[in-house]
């Protein structure tokens, strides 16, 4: 695989205690603490919003059926307070002691995954998801305005009652993506810097890497998210059973972005933060981070 020749010209070891093992909201456990949660809030709409935060839009097109549930659902509650209140109670009450910072991921769910909620006829339709409107591209799109301010809306009240939220936006692919998600951060009253508060960025795709360098003047830290950039470097669709063997987060490929990625953060001196199923899985992508110094990783495995 090439494992020796990736790692070959790292400028220093370090010990496997430099992987800082963090939680995860929904499938966080409280027998394992941490001093960081990791938020999905994609993972909240789908397992406790239940509805598409579009619906309405659908007017008389919604399904009776459907209708009807979600009315069940949101019982005296409008839509948009539901959902920012279910969002903010779910994360504050996996908020403990020992949680130093919580790191919120804005929505970074497909189109296949948004139409799969009730309401989900407001998704538009795309013939490949995971090269569709996602992250920067959906926050600043006009049919997802509303419900970004929704998400921004859930951030404010955290922070209001006093939480060290940081905020992660997902799949940034171009350098135009930055300033773009800055000032639409900036609209919503979420201005980056103001009373330290901090944005990072996921890496998604192979560009977000190799423009890392670059992107970090604009963000506080990178996330690599192994699971998606694995399937965007070698092309695999990992939902896909016929081409389930090819998916390879190992591959000397995947390696290298992560080694790039990792440098670029530590050269920038700011935080680098990695994302993946099940860590001890790979044993040879954990032994070759645990080379790159201090990460903190998520494991996203239920």
């Amino acid at each position: 695989m090439g494992y020796e020749n990736v790692q070959s010209n790292l400028n220093e070891t370090e010990s496997a205690s430099n992987l800082r093992m963090g939680n995860v909201l929904p499938s966080f456990s409280p027998q394992s603490p941490a001093s960081h949660l990791y938020v999905s809030i994609s993972e909240l709409i789908m397992e406790k919003v239940f509805f598409h935060p579009n619906y309405a839009s659908l007017a008389d097109e919604l399904d009776n059926v459907e209708q009807e549930a979600i009315n069940a659902i949101l019982g005296e509650n409008t839509a948009s307070q539901f959902f920012v209140d279910t969002l903010v109670n779910e994360i504050k009450a996996a908020v403990t002691e020992a949680h130093e910072v919580i790191r919120i991921e804005l929505n970074d769910a497909n189109s296949y995954e948004m139409s799969a909620l009730l309401g989900g006829k407001a998704e538009p339709e795309e013939i490949n998801p995971t090269l569709g409107l996602r992250g920067v591209s959906r926050f600043a799109s006009e049919s997802y305005k509303a419900c970004f301010a929704l998400e921004c809306e859930v951030l404010k009240q955290l922070i209001a009652d006093g939480i060290n939220v940081e905020v992660i936006v997902p799949c940034v692919r171009a350098l135009s993506d930055a300033a773009k998600i800055i000032d639409r951060l900036a609209e919503q009253g979420l201005p980056r810097g103001l009373n330290g508060f901090k944005v990072l960025f996921a890496c998604d795709t192979p560009s977000a890497v190799l423009l890392s360098e670059r992107l970090l003047h604009y963000f506080d830290g990178i996330v690599l998210k192994v699971e998606n950039l694995t399937q965007l470097t070698l092309g695999v669709d990992i939902n896909q059973d016929e081409l389930a063997h090819l998916y390879d987060p190992q591959n000397e490929a995947v390696l290298k972005l992560i080694k790039e990625g990792v440098v670029a953060a530590k050269n920038a001196k700011k935080p680098v933060l990695l994302t993946v199923g099940c860590l001890d899985d790979y044993p040879v992508l954990k032994e070759f981070i645990e080379e790159l110094g201090q990460i903190d990783v998520y494991s996203t495995a239920a």
